[in-house]
């Protein structure tokens, strides 16, 4: 085998090496969420794709009104519809409270944050090293 023809294999070789180009496109997105000037405790973000699109739909907790698509979460470019949640009331799993009892948590977003959403989509540039985007729901 001459020497070209194992340069040659060897760059056909590492081509298939490295990220995808689908992996190589996702960027991170986070922000703060407000309702009526108050930081959000807990609830989710759920980041819906324009129908057409390939990308997946996002969804990550909001803590203590922050919130952050990273890493494996990240998401790609493009434009998506918005939903928020919030939930208020205890915290933990069914049978941790005395008696047995089940946890009580309540959604008390009005439902123009969640399931019939009227915020603003968030368009995601490409090749955009990372996105900050604040809600400030009213």
């Amino acid at each position: 085998m001459s020497k070209l023809q194992i340069l040659c294999s060897c760059l056909l070789l590492l081509t298939g090496c490295g990220q995808s180009t689908d992996e190589m496109a996702l960027t991170p997105v986070s922000g703060t969420i407000t309702y009526q000037g108050t930081p959000i405790a807990e609830g989710v973000i759920r980041l819906v794709p324009q129908a057409g699109s390939s990308a997946p739909v996002r969804t990550t907790q909001i803590n203590a009104g922050n919130y952050e698509f990273s890493e494996r979460s990240a998401v790609k470019p493009g434009t998506y519809q918005v939903e928020i949640s919030a939930y208020q009331g205890e915290t933990g799993l069914p049978g941790d409270q005395p008696g047995g009892s089940s946890t009580s948590r309540k959604q008390y977003l009005p439902e123009q944050f969640n399931t019939k959403s009227t915020i603003a989509p968030l368009t995601i540039p490409p090749d955009s090293d990372s996105v900050q985007h604040d809600f400030n729901l009213k």
